[in-house]
């Protein structure tokens, strides 16, 4: 007669079973974590092409290939600079700028062109961007992202086998718009000084330029980020004592209807930095674009404390304020690193400098 054996023997066989089954959980979590931390930063979906005949989207990674030709005669353009600048960011609904990336290169004698992968993401950022610039003197600057003409979004770059036909230099064209369409880099900046003198000259009305430097401005002056808020105003306010460098953010050039001002806190990490954005259009579009702004938030304060409408927000290590102007049509936001910013209170005075800049500059006969 068989006899059943002592549950206790069981008791332990399933103990066993369940040590087991958790250890390998546990190792298929450690396992899962190590990964996790091996894995690169986030990257936006690039908005171009991966070839000139696909459609899938490209990456904003690289590698970059391509040919430069001249684009009357269809001759190799040699010797082009070849800039490229990958942008990071820190943040969602407040970006705050986390460094970038940038290589140099040139095209040789059949005016190809190789950009290598980025490989070295700043910590904690994600790749929000990425712009090729291309230029050769005698020629229209060629940039990924925008076309000279109208300073349009281009829409026929590709990653991979991309075909660039520059347009030869004209008389009746201005220097002033075409370096504020190139852009900055060590290496733009360094082959465009050139063209700063007759730049300047136009600006100042000591030589005739050929007409509008911004296309469909509309009313009122032209106001850009860099006139609304000086390093000297965030020091002021925040008692920072080291050195700011200026210039534009690498999101998008100055348009018509967008201006940028990035004050990189020199020696400092990203938390010091301070970014400003403006957008431009009519009443009502600046309406639905500070709307856009408030749903990209995360649980924005609205105080509307100054000009027409305005909120504060902090995401992170981020601090912002953002305000509508409705009867100019502006939309202003302003960006601070916590280490800059120590206090909300920091952010809001510098928007309210912004605010009053803006009504020295562009003053309403009638205020509503």
């Amino acid at each position: 007669m068989l006899r059943p054996r002592p549950t206790f023997v069981h008791g332990k066989l399933a103990n066993r079973l369940e040590k087991r089954q958790v250890n390998q959980v546990l190792r298929g979590l450690a396992l899962l974590l190590l990964i996790c931390s091996c894995a690169p930063a986030p990257v936006r979906t690039a908005p171009f092409r991966a070839r000139p005949d696909a459609v899938v989207a490209g990456d904003l990674r690289g590698p970059f290939t391509g040919r430069v030709i001249d684009a009357q005669g269809g001759s190799p353009v040699a010797g082009a600079l070849v800039y490229a600048a990958w942008t990071y960011e820190i943040g969602a609904g407040l970006p705050q700028p986390g460094g970038f990336r940038e290589a140099v290169a040139s095209t040789d004698a059949d005016g190809k062109y190789v950009v290598p992968v980025v490989t070295d993401a700043p910590v904690n950022a994600h790749l929000s961007d990425f712009v090729l610039v291309i230029y050769k003197r005698g020629y229209v600057a060629y940039r990924s992202d925008r076309r000279f003409a109208d300073l349009g979004p281009r829409l026929d770059f590709a990653q991979l086998h991309n075909e660039v036909q520059l347009e030869r230099w004209r008389e009746d064209f201005s220097h002033a718009r075409h370096l504020r369409y190139v852009g900055g880099g060590a290496a733009v900046t360094a082959l465009t000084r050139w063209e700063a003198e007759d730049a300047i000259a136009e600006l100042s009305g000591d030589r005739a330029g050929p007409g509008e430097l911004i296309p469909n401005l509309g009313t009122g002056p032209y106001v850009v980020a860099a006139q609304l808020l000086t390093p000297a105003d965030i020091k002021g306010q925040t008692r920072f004592d080291g050195n700011f460098e200026t210039g534009p953010l690498g999101d998008e050039p100055d348009t018509s209807e967008y201006s940028s001002q990035h004050y990189k806190a020199l020696g400092s990490p990203e938390t010091f930095d301070v970014a400003l954005r403006v957008w431009r259009s009519d009443a009502g579009g600046a309406q639905e674009r500070y709307e856009e702004l408030i749903g990209t938030l995360q649980a924005p304060d609205l105080t509307d404390e100054m000009a027409s409408r305005s909120l504060r927000a902090v995401e992170g290590d981020v601090r912002g304020v953002a305000f509508l102007d409705g009867p100019r049509g502006l939309v202003v936001l302003l960006t601070c690193g916590e280490n800059q910013c120590t206090s909300m209170d920091d952010a809001v005075a510098l928007g309210h400098m912004i605010d009053d800049r803006i009504q020295q500059l562009w003053p309403l006969k009638e205020q509503p």
